[in-house]
């Protein structure tokens, strides 16, 4: 079976104010950082099939077209790429035109995922974007005009945010043309420049049941526009789901190359040095790597399947957890966050808000 590949590329103009990820604004490092990662795959590819590839960061959109170009080679060089693969990249609003849009399809990208977070720049401002909405406007435009695949990002919950202003931004992305969109509640994560000013009080947050309430009607104005949700935060018009996202979600085999990234294979996950320095030094060194036990597996399985719309088969249920999910899912249905969907069961938009909540109940 074909096997994705990730690629982190963690250069970034500015750290955002929410953001936890494992990034560097250390641009001169970028030369350095490329012969590690080409190293990488150089020791690790061996011919293996595959059939999706998505570059992630940081920002993708911020690394030069010489080492993007160096990166794809190697990949082309270790692994049997199909024709027809899916390859997406990631790219903030900034850093699309028509010369970049072209260079990233003359090396195969036929997917674009736009970071816009918002259409208004009273949000923007707040989380240290260096776009503006008529940025974002401009560059949704000209990637659905390219005919490659488009997809967008939205953010629920950031300060300043109102009803009217999700409605807003929601319409503007449903109005651009683009065939997918990813719609995130905003995680407050400890550490970020912005926990930090939400804990000093220079930021307030919406209430959590203002944000509930914006996700269910957004899932409403989604589903009549043609963006159907497959995923707890992913909706697409039908055939432009993520196939390379669908991977991790039905729990198939990916390599992950660049600092913090995870592989999945076998039943082996890993993942490499975060330090993006101590990554250069040693690209093939693992920080992290763990064998699931049949109860973790178990746990995995049921987080992943019903975090999709299509949810789970209800017999899988019983079977991996007996009695107790027999009770798990009649308590479901009769308060109203599962659904029957024939002969599965899925969360109901209002369970999907408290999904971990109740999985969790299963151990």
């Amino acid at each position: 079976m074909p096997t994705g590949l990730y690629v982190h590329l963690p250069f970034c103009r500015l750290r955002c104010t929410y953001c936890p990820f494992a990034i560097s604004t250390d641009l001169s490092l970028q030369d350095l950082y490329t012969e590690a990662l080409v190293r990488e795959i150089a020791a690790r590819g061996a011919g293996e099939a595959v059939d999706t590839l998505f570059f992630g960061g940081g920002t993708p959109s911020r690394t030069s077209p010489e080492n993007l170009a160096k990166v794809v080679a190697q990949l082309h060089a270790s692994f049997s790429i199909a024709p027809d693969a899916e390859f997406s990249i990631e790219a903030n609003p900034e850093d699309v035109n028509e010369e970049s849009i072209e260079f990233w399809r003359s090396l195969g990208v036929n997917r674009i995922s736009i970071g816009v977070q918002s259409f208004h720049d009273g949000e923007l401002r707040p989380l240290g974007r260096v776009h503006g909405a008529d940025l974002a406007h401009r560059a949704v435009a000209q990637v659905v005009a390219s005919k490659l695949r488009a997809s967008l990002d939205l953010i629920l919950g950031l300060p300043g945010q109102t009803d009217d202003s999700v409605r807003s931004s929601v319409q503007s992305a449903i109005d651009s043309g683009v065939g997918h969109l990813s719609l995130y509640m905003l995680d407050l994560e400890e550490g970020t420049a912005l926990e930090r000013q939400v804990v000093k009080g220079k930021v307030d947050l919406p209430e959590d049941d203002r944000v509930a309430s914006q996700y269910r009607e957004v899932l409403d104005r989604l589903e009549h526009a043609g963006l159907h949700q497959y995923e707890i935060s992913n909706f697409a018009k039908m055939g432009e789901e993520c196939r390379h996202n669908l991977r991790y979600w039905r729990r198939e085999e990916y390599f992950g190359f660049g600092n913090a990234a995870h592989s999945f294979l076998g039943n082996r996950r890993f993942a490499n040095r975060r330090d993006v320095k101590a990554y250069i030094a040693d690209p093939l060194a693992v920080e992290f790597t763990e064998s699931l036990t049949a109860v973790e597996e178990r746990r995995e399985v049921l987080f992943l399947q019903l975090r999709q719309s299509a949810g789970i088969d209800y017999e899988d249920v019983v079977r991996r957890c007996g009695q107790e999910g027999i009770a798990w899912m009649e308590r479901g249905l009769y308060e109203g966050w599962l659904q029957r969907k024939e002969a599965r069961v899925a969360f109901t938009p209002a369970g999907f808000l408290l999904s971990n909540e109740y999985i969790s109940q299963l151990f």
